[in-house]
């Protein structure tokens, strides 16, 4: 199945200005983030115009009931990943058409066909896969160069792992022609571990950056658009949403426990690129060990049943690989508890 959700894809010094003439004479109502709302504003006061609700901060099934009762010609959505997870669904469950302006360089939710639903708690639940549009995608420069420089960082490893992950489900070539697709963009992910991603490189907002953050909004979704199961995730998405269980962890974003989710995966796969992974991770301050993330020594065979739970969930059912998690994951608790 190829799915692509985005007819339209902005990015440019003023694209937030071109809002009000995509609007129109419909009926329009902004889900708003907490503080990516506001930064959205100071760029384009004009928005403060349009009728707005506040984001709960969690794409879950309660927000999601809560938001039914809104009922607009056209939903605005205006904020990071799970605002804008939540907007895709409420928009779809509503057949009627989607705006999504990010402000935030965090993840590919602006470009994928689907919602990740999480628990009131931040718990990860489940995936929903979806048909749905967006008329566009408005990445404004002004808003996005001010952004968080740590999503950003997130979202460059987030999307890195694309690359490693259709690598791992579908090797490098396919004769799908989707897969193929989306083995080709995903590779193109891969090579932004070449660039430098430093923070005064990010406020510069060069050419390098605008190719970057290009990746992480659209071409990183349209990866799993193209190449569908053949290349969304694998086992760096199971070991993020089992670390998700823990509290200690709700602190880091979810390219820093892909990331870590990364090491388990190439070293699950004995890739020759498992060190390089670990220390380009290491090189910009993403985690890499389980101390790291807060998880306690007597949180290990608790968090490894978790990682094989989310395996199952997600297809990855080789019985080799879950003995081998289970004795990587030995072998890390010796080292990082020693």
């Amino acid at each position: 199945m190829i799915r692509q959700a985005v007819l339209e894809y902005d990015h440019s010094n003023d694209a937030l200005n071109k809002l009000y003439l995509l609007i129109g004479n419909r009926e329009a109502l902004v889900l708003k983030g907490i503080n990516g709302y506001d930064e959205a504003v100071r760029v384009s006061p004009r928005l403060a115009e349009v009728p707005s609700v506040r984001f709960n901060g969690e794409c879950s099934d309660e927000e999601l009931k809560r938001l039914k009762a809104y009922r607009p010609d056209v939903w605005i959505a205006v904020g990071g990943g799970k605002l804008i997870d939540t907007a895709k669904r409420i928009a779809f469950t509503q057949s009627v058409p989607l705006i999504v302006v990010p402000t935030l360089v965090s993840n590919c939710a602006a470009f994928t066909p689907l919602s990740v639903i999480y628990g009131e708690d931040g718990t990860y639940l489940r995936y929903d896969t979806f048909p749905v549009v967006i008329e566009r995608v408005i990445v404004d420069t002004r808003l996005l160069r001010d952004s968080p420089y740590d999503y950003f960082r997130a979202g460059v490893i987030d999307t890195v792992a694309k690359w490693f992950e259709a690598r791992y489900i579908s090797g490098t070539t396919s004769r799908d022609a989707g897969i193929q697709s989306g083995l080709s963009l995903a590779a193109q992910c891969g090579v932004l571990m070449d660039l430098s991603i430093r923070e005064d490189d990010f406020r510069r907002y060069d050419t390098d950056i605008r190719y970057i953050v290009d990746h992480v909004l659209a071409i990183g979704g349209a990866v799993g658009g193209f190449g569908d199961a053949g290349t969304r995730v694998a086992v760096a998405h199971a070991v993020h949403n089992a670390l998700s269980r823990f509290d200690s962890t709700h602190h880091w974003l979810h390219g820093d426990k892909v990331g870590f989710g990364l090491i388990v995966q190439e070293q699950l796969a004995s890739s020759k690129d498992a060190s390089f992974l670990e220390n380009w991770l290491h090189a910009i301050a993403a985690p890499t060990s389980l101390e790291q993330l807060g998880i306690r020594f007597d949180q290990v065979d608790e968090l490894v049943d978790y990682v094989i739970e989310e395996m199952s969930i997600q297809g990855i059912r080789k019985i080799e690989d879950a003995e081998r998690l289970k004795d990587f994951f030995k072998n890390l608790q010796e080292m990082v508890y020693k």
